[in-house]
This record gives C-alpha cells, sequence and structure tokens, in this order.
C-alpha cells in the first residue's frame, strides 16, 4: 500500500513540473485591458476598438479571454440593434433592416461575392488570437451538442449563432454583409445530376470532392475542408418543405417521430449530402457552406412562425435538454451570453426583425434574376443549373445529354479523406463520420446527422 501510494505521489509530481510551465504561459500570453463599457460603442460600427473596451479583468485565468470577451461584444452589438429596432418600431420611424438572399440571386458581386470576400478576409483575420483565425474561433463554437440540437433550442440557438457570425463578419468587411441562404431545393430538382450543380464550381463554394483546392475557399489558414457531396443522404425536396408549413404550432415540426414535418431531420440530411466537413457536429462550421445551409433553415423556420401570430411564446416544454428558460451557451470557451439569453428568448420577434429573407428563386420573380438558374416551365420552379469543366449550361435541362452521376472517390480516397478529418477533431469525440448503417431508405438519410 506505502508503495502505491508513493508512486502515485511521483506521478503527481511529474505531472505538474511538466504541466505547470505551459499553464503559466498561457497565463502570461493574455493581454487584458479594464475599461468601462460604454452604450454608444457600436453606433459606428463594430471595430476592434469596440471588441478592446469590452475586455475585462480575468476571473479565471484559464478561460480564453479574449475570445470570451471578443463573443460578448458581438452579443453586446446584436442586443444594441435589437432594442433599437424596437424602439424605432414604436416610434414608426425607418430602420434599415439586413436583407438575406438566396447565394445565387443576382447581382452576384454584391451577394455571393461579397460573403466569399468577407470569409476570406475573416479567416486571415488574427485580431483576437495569434494561434487561431476569427472565422475559427466562430467556428469552433458549434460543439454538436444536444444542448445546441435535438429540440426545440435548435431553432433560437442557430439563429443567435448566426447573427454573431454575421456580427463577426461585418466586424472585418463593413456593416452589409449578410449570409447568403442556400435553398437545397433547388439543387435537389436537378435530380439524378444533383452532385453536378454550379455551387460547387469556383464561383461558389469550389471542389466538390476531397480537400477544397479550388475556389474562394481553398489554401486558406487552420482546419481544411474536406466534401464528399451527393454520396449518401439527400437534399431538401420542396414537398418537405411544404409539408412543415402545414403544420401550425412548433410541437409539431421538432419531435424526431414525426420525420415529415421533422425541419431539423431535413437539415441533418444536407449535412450528410455535403458530407466530410459537414458530416461532423464537431467541425462543420469550418465549411462556409454551414452558414448558407442554416440561414435557410432559419428562412423556413421563419416563414413557419409568420403562420400563426403567438409563433414567439410558442416554445415546447417537454425536452428535458432544452428547458425554456434555460440559458444558452457556447461551449467551447465557457462562455454564456451576456446578458443572458434564454431558449425561449430566442423566440422572439425582436431578433426575427434583425433580418429580412428576400422571397425564395420562383418562376414568377424570374429565379431571382440568378445567371445560375432556369425556371422549368413544365414543372414551374427554378432549378440550378450545372459545372461541366467549370462552365455552365444555359440551356433547358430537357436540352442536355444523359449524364452519368458522379460516383466520387474511390473507397482508398475515401478512407483517406475520412482519416484527415480525424486529425481535426479533439481525441476522444465519438464520431462515426461516414457510417451510412442507419440512413432510412425510405427517407434517405432524414436524421443521420446525429449531433
Amino acid at each position: 500500500m506505502d508503495i502505491d501510494r508513493t508512486l502515485v505521489c511521483l506521478l503527481l509530481t511529474v505531472l505538474l513540473v511538466a504541466i505547470l510551465p505551459n499553464i503559466e504561459a498561457e497565463i502570461s500570453s493574455f493581454q487584458i485591458n479594464a475599461t468601462d463599457h460604454k452604450t454608444d460603442c457600436f453606433e459606428r460600427g463594430i471595430n476592434i476598438i469596440c471588441f478592446k473596451k469590452f475586455l475585462q479583468p480575468v476571473a479565471e485565468t484559464l478561460n480564453d479571454t479574449s475570445s470570451s470577451n471578443f463573443l460578448n461584444a458581438l452579443l453586446r452589438k446584436i442586443n444594441s440593434e435589437s432594442d433599437t429596432a424596437a424602439k424605432s418600431r414604436h416610434r414608426r420611424k425607418a430602420v434599415k433592416v439586413l436583407v438575406r438572399r438566396e447565394l445565387r440571386a443576382g447581382p452576384y458581386e454584391t451577394n455571393f461575392l461579397r460573403y466569399a470576400l468577407a470569409v476570406r478576409r475573416l479567416k486571415n483575420h488574427f485580431g483576437i488570437r495569434p494561434d487561431m483565425s476569427t472565422y475559427d474561433i466562430i467556428a469552433n463554437i458549434h460543439t454538436g451538442s444536444t444542448r445546441e440540437h435535438k429540440g426545440p433550442a435548435f431553432f433560437s440557438w442557430h439563429r443567435i449563432y448566426l447573427l454573431l457570425y454575421e456580427a463577426a463578419l461585418q466586424s472585418v468587411f463593413g456593416r452589409d454583409v449578410t449570409v447568403p441562404y442556400w435553398d437545397s431545393s433547388l439543387d435537389e430538382a436537378m435530380g439524378n445530376r444533383q452532385a453536378r450543380t454550379i455551387l460547387f464550381s469556383n464561383k461558389y463554394f469550389g471542389t466538390p470532392f476531397g480537400e477544397v483546392t479550388e475556389g474562394f475557399f481553398a489554401d486558406l489558414p487552420g482546419v481544411k475542408i474536406r466534401r464528399n457531396i451527393g454520396a449518401t443522404a439527400a437534399l431538401i425536396p420542396k414537398n418537405g418543405i411544404a409539408a412543415v408549413l402545414t403544420r401550425t404550432s412548433h410541437s409539431q415540426i421538432v419531435r424526431r417521430d414525426q420525420r415529415r414535418y421533422y425541419w431539423e431531420g431535413y437539415h441533418d440530411r444536407v449535412h450528410r449530402w455535403v458530407d466530410g466537413t459537414m458530416a461532423s457536429g464537431t467541425i462543420a462550421a469550418f465549411d462556409p457552406i454551414f452558414w448558407c445551409h442554416h440561414a435557410f433553415v432559419d428562412y423556413v423556420w421563419e416563414l413557419f412562425r409568420k403562420r400563426f401570430s403567438n409563433a414567439p411564446a410558442d416554445y415546447p416544454l417537454d425536452f428535458e435538454e432544452h428547458p425554456p428558460e434555460g440559458q444558452m451557451r457556447f461551449n467551447s470557451y465557457k462562455y454564456r451570453p451576456n446578458p443572458p439569453i434564454t431558449n425561449r428568448k430566442g423566440y422572439r420577434n425582436k431578433y426575427a426583425r434583425l433580418r429580412r429573407y428576400a422571397p425564395a428563386p420562383s418562376c414568377q420573380n424570374l429565379c431571382s434574376n440568378s445567371q445560375d438558374l432556369y425556371c422549368n416551365g413544365m414543372r414551374d420552379i427554378c432549378v440550378s443549373l450545372e459545372r461541366v469543366n467549370g462552365e455552365t449550361f444555359a440551356q433547358d435541362v430537357a436540352a442536355f445529354p444523359a449524364f452519368d452521376v458522379p460516383q466520387g472517390p474511390d473507397i482508398t480516397t475515401l478512407q483517406g479523406i475520412q482519416q484527415a478529418i480525424l486529425q481535426d477533431i479533439p481525441a476522444g469525440m465519438p464520431l462515426n463520420l461516414f457510417d451510412v448503417d442507419e440512413i432510412d431508405p425510405n427517407t434517405r438519410g432524414l436524421s443521420v446527422f446525429d449531433v
């Protein structure tokens, strides 16, 4: 017994000697500025000076204080904007509301191109942490935990998360930048040509298979992006959206056993369809398409909310992991919003009114004046154009010759992609990135993005 105790003491001593210098170095690396909070800081737009005004003396020195205070600053900006909008509404004063458009909607230069350039700048911004880009700070928040998913807080948590991300983009690229939404039903309508969508050309998101080495998001610092589009699951069909919008209470669209109306389940399948980085809840947000997908999820939720007057108060109560008064957390930094936002508060109109959505492309609105969508007159819907060696077709799909559906990489390449992704995920994280055994053949992976 004495020998065992001696061994334990020796092991503890060795560990302390090895760890303490690293802890001291981490603590000394933080630069803390204590200044008073000024409520007018963001009237001139958010910037690094405003961030510094919010840095407070460190209470728990092992926390990532710079990132936490940065996120706090973004939350203050969002709350300030929502309060200003509410006051203007009561005074019947017009206030500018930013608009999110489908990412292929025209004009390209002020829609997707602006978003892509803002992402590149945020990925190359190291003003908060010298060892991590500001984009990666935001992306690291998404942990895939059940506090963010599998229940009614899924909607409110991701709405606030989107606003945080946009605030970060605006901090480096200007106050008018927004996240364009990805209406994946436009690509689902391509049938067996979905994997040829123009979205995965250099004009938009770049490389469709393997590591992203082409387009705006190639060769950026931080976590590398990988994809394997169309290998599993499916995109969102228009009749699925229509089914969700027939419901009249949130409790009808948040239950996994009601798959036809389970909006989060439709969201899940798109993560699996893109695959690679997007298939893991831990690192999904590192692919810039993540945000465009979630903007569309938020858009359809907003359409749903507008169907009944008591939507802000209609928070389902029988979800243990998603209590209505539970505070939203951004787990990576042991961080809670200050002032706190509860799951139920995220349903309020004050946050919904911070953004407007341009209507989804339709034949009636000329497919949002997009050069990359066309109106299929027989079906009366807009459909995405295809990519062909970096170019696109301009004719109707009926005039195209038959193409085989791309099969993607062989199994050896796929295993290499899997191993590369696993290197980016924290050790000990239980993941099953490429296992498709759970896919229901009737729903084509409706809820396999199990995060």
